[in-house]
């Protein structure tokens, strides 16, 4: 049996480094339409349509080796209305009591127990020493992060994100959506979209729906005063049509074996999905030395939005 990690990033060398352990599959791939390398631990790494001609979804199981929750539900989505089946990847010191049940393309990682009755969704995963309780139930795509305690008959939302060393108190209830932020202690229900920090935990933001990452990317972005002085050296060289170029580049080569109409193409379209619409942007951040915020991203939902934003930042460099 074959087995595929869906992302060749440092989740997709933690989950290979479980498969070893296992010693079950007879061959091992990374799928990723945008790597840097060709191969990764020994094991190559193909885009998504190569992957389909070369394997079949009778002899392969796979994995999500993606951390953003929303883009784990993406591709996990992807992955089975191609027909593929998720694997069920257990480390040899995981603890799964015998009546629990795991969802399909479900990852526990080392040293993480899984109680009695305990039911955990597709597409889950459990890092280093996680403990998940008895009776618990864990919606699909959802992360629980090395060294947490989820109490005995919590129940936890769809795509949900519990940071490592935070402690849930049994029987409450996470909301899908909902992050309990690292080293938190919960101690009552978290409606879905919301997240929660401290101990006991309070709230610090309703209604979010964002991605789970981009606020470090913005402090980031922030800390690193260099990049608005390389935005401009850019910006003095490039003409018009040098960035329309450039841009033309960068969007089709998002879009390798996909046909589509570069200006009316939108996010809603088929093969135009979150997962994309990232490898764009970081593509034309790395191309241009712009840095996209927030709802910028939004914005750039065809090909003549998107190079009227690049254009309106490198004249804003300019000034």
């Amino acid at each position: 049996m074959i087995l595929a990690f869906y992302g060749a990033g440092a989740m997709g060398r933690e989950f290979k480094y479980v498969a070893d352990k296992t010693g079950q599959w007879d061959e091992m791939v990374f799928i990723d339409d945008h790597a840097a390398a060709d191969s990764l631990l020994g094991c190559p790494i193909i885009g998504f349509q190569t992957f389909r001609k070369r394997y079949s979804p009778e002899n392969t199981r796979f994995v999500i080796t993606i951390g953003e929750p929303k883009f784990r539900r993406e591709a996990f989505d992807r992955m089975t209305e191609a027909g593929y089946h998720g694997a069920r990847l257990i480390h040899p010191s995981a603890d799964i009591c015998p009546d629990a049940e795991l969802g399909e393309g479900a990852v526990i990682g080392p040293g993480v127990s899984v109680g009695s009755l305990a039911k955990v969704g597709n597409n889950f995963y459990a890092a280093k020493g996680a403990s998940v309780g008895h009776d618990v139930i864990v919606g699909n795509h959802t992360r629980i992060g090395a060294g947490a305690f989820i109490g005995g008959h919590t129940v936890i939302g769809d795509n949900a994100f519990i940071g490592s060393g935070a402690l849930l108190k049994d029987r409450i209830h996470i909301g899908d959506y909902s992050v309990v932020a690292i080293g938190s202690a919960v101690f009552s229900d978290v409606a879905a979209n919301t997240t929660v920090m401290g101990n006991p935990a309070r709230i610090t933001n309703e209604g979010a729906q964002g991605l789970l990452y981009a606020p470090s990317r913005a402090l980031q972005d922030a800390a690193v005063p260099e990049e608005k002085s390389a935005a401009e050296a850019v910006a003095e060289t490039l003409s018009p049509d040098r960035i329309a170029e450039l841009y033309w580049e960068a969007f089709s080569g998002c879009f390798d074996g996909i046909d589509f109409n570069p200006v009316s193409f939108r996010f809603h379209d088929d093969g135009w999905d979150s997962i994309t619409q990232m490898s764009l942007i970081c593509r034309l951040e790395e191309t241009f030395h712009i840095s996209f915020k927030g709802r910028e991203t939004m914005k750039i939902n065809s090909y003549k939005t998107g190079l009227d934003l690049v254009r309106k930042k490198l004249d804003s460099a300019k000034g």
